[in-house]
């Protein structure tokens, strides 16, 4: 027993974890009235957060709205916080420090925090960012970590639809899914509620987006432009102009600036021409208009359309590596989601019906396992000690919000959604692009037949993914097969 609890203790040591830190004097103020340790919060079982800023400064902004002819509410002026954050968490019912950024010491040390987001910055649960001066993995994957990254969020997400999006944006396998998990809060001696730690979206070759660190561009098609400082114009929907979350708006060189022009000019002209394959990674965009479609997201104006671009070399192409911004989300339910506007909409209608093809066939390759996968996961997060510290802090933020939140209800009602949401979905998918419809023209008939075996004849490779008429990931002999007895039992 003794040799396990010595083995114990080195782990933790070489982790850099601090085992039975004095938690039980220090007061946090929980809502109006109540008053408990800090280690009553810690014992609820979510890791908590613990940041106390220099000479307890409290981060603020200013609340502006959008000049005429634009659209949204946002912040300015965000202030940037210095402070400390320490990471506690039980660890075999003894409280231990996870992390601890040490005091605020400009690149050595210590942390900042300041208001995020556009209206979500108007509930009272304000979301935050972190960003650390040294780099760190928040999430406590593993003593040699390839996460660690300065930069992290605190959102809201009080009914689990981040929680929800992001797991359909793995399942429907985006390029990047930002990990994350629940922990409580507590800033300056007050406990500020249960949020969602996670990755921000940023640039990151080892464990976030991957692009050149000298010519690449991580940019959004962006509602919200109108309050950043730095941005290049959109000529088909000038409401939505490009923003930059790689290189910062202080960085950017004035070539740089000019060649983002001149790209997203090519690529708003190539969805008119049907030239956008060129341009564009087909799949990635699919992927993210699938993702809305399937979590029924309402807002058009702030599900944020990330793009990137690896370089400045014709061979790479614009990529939508992630979904993002679940606020508005399970509401459209017998239509599309909202995410069918401005350049989706252009790529849905477009003559060149590459994308519709690419859109379907992702369907089809999910469909099968998507509701059972989903509540799986849902199942398994309840029963986790994730879940079950979630549970426990509930009543805590309840004494600051007074707001109902509930584990089970919500998880399952997100379960309920997609599970509904499929029928839909699967009958509209395949009004667009029937099984067998390679060419893609809506309709499935003798045509398709012809082109399918032509191009397996000359092994051109010139079928779209719609060829892959049993949905086994490949385009052979068997498609053609099942595609002339499907027209022979007609």
């Amino acid at each position: 027993m003794q040799r396990t609890t010595l083995l114990l203790t080195l782990s933790l040591l070489c982790l850099g974890i601090a085992r039975g830190a004095d938690t039980s004097t220090t007061i946090i103020a929980v809502g109006d009235t109540a008053r408990m340790p800090l280690h009553e919060i810690i014992a609820k079982g979510l890791p908590v957060l613990d940041i106390n800023t220099v000479d307890g400064e409290e981060p603020t902004c200013d609340y502006v709205s959008a000049p005429a002819g634009c659209m949204g509410y946002g912040i300015a002026n965000a202030t940037k916080v210095p402070g400390r954050l320490v990471i506690y968490r039980l660890m075999d019912d003894v409280d231990s420090v996870m992390y601890d950024s040490g005091d605020y010491e400009k690149d050595a040390s210590g942390m900042t925090i300041k208001m995020r987001g556009n209206t979500s910055a108007y509930d009272p649960k304000k979301p935050y960012k972190i960003k650390l001066q040294k780099k760190n993995d928040l999430l406590m994957r593993g003593v040699d970590s390839v996460y660690k990254d300065k930069e992290w969020l605190l959102l809201r997400d009080d009914y689990f639809s981040t929680l929800s999006g992001l797991k359909v944006n793995e399942l429907v396998g985006m390029t990047w899914t930002p990990q994350h998990r629940y922990v409580n809060v507590v800033i300056n001696g007050s406990y500020r509620g249960i949020y969602l730690l996670c990755e921000a979206i940023k640039r990151n070759p080892d464990c976030r987006l991957n692009v050149d660190k000298n010519s690449g561009f991580i940019f959004e098609h962006d509602a919200y432009w109108w309050n950043e400082s730095v941005y290049v114009t959109s000529n088909k929907a000038p409401s939505y102009n490009y923003t930059f979350k790689y290189p910062d708006d202080e960085d950017i060189l004035p070539e740089q600036l000019q060649y983002m022009q001149d790209l997203v000019t090519r690529y708003e002209n190539s969805l008119t021409a049907g030239n956008y394959p060129d341009l564009i990674d087909v799949r990635s965009f699919a992927g993210w208009c699938l993702v809305h479609d399937i979590e029924g997201t309402q807002d058009s104006g702030g599900a944020n359309r990330f793009f990137t671009k690896y370089d400045t070399t014709l061979s790479t192409k614009i990529v939508m590596p992630l979904a993002w911004d679940f606020d508005m989300a399970e509401r459209t339910t017998s239509a599309w989601s909202r995410s069918h506007v401005s350049h989706m909409t252009v790529l849905f209608n477009n003559s060149n019906r590459t994308f519709v093809a690419e859109f379907a066939a992702l369907w089809r390759q999910v469909r099968g396992s998507l509701v059972n996968d989903f509540n799986e996961y849902m199942k398994a997060f309840r029963r986790s000690d994730q879940g079950i510290g979630l549970e426990n802090s509930v009543p805590l933020d309840k004494l600051v919000y007074s707001r109902p939140i509930s584990v089970l209800g919500y998880t399952t009602a997100r379960a309920e959604w997609i599970r509904s949401r499929h029928t839909w979905l699967d009958k509209s998918i395949n009004a667009l692009n029937p099984v067998g419809d390679v060419n893609v023209d809506g309709k499935v008939d003798v045509s398709d037949a012809t082109l399918l075996i032509n191009e397996l004849i000359s092994d051109a490779a010139g079928c779209t993914i719609a060829a892959d008429v049993n949905s086994d990931g490949q385009i052979n002999i068997s498609d053609a097969i099942t595609l002339v007895t499907m027209l022979l039992q007609q």
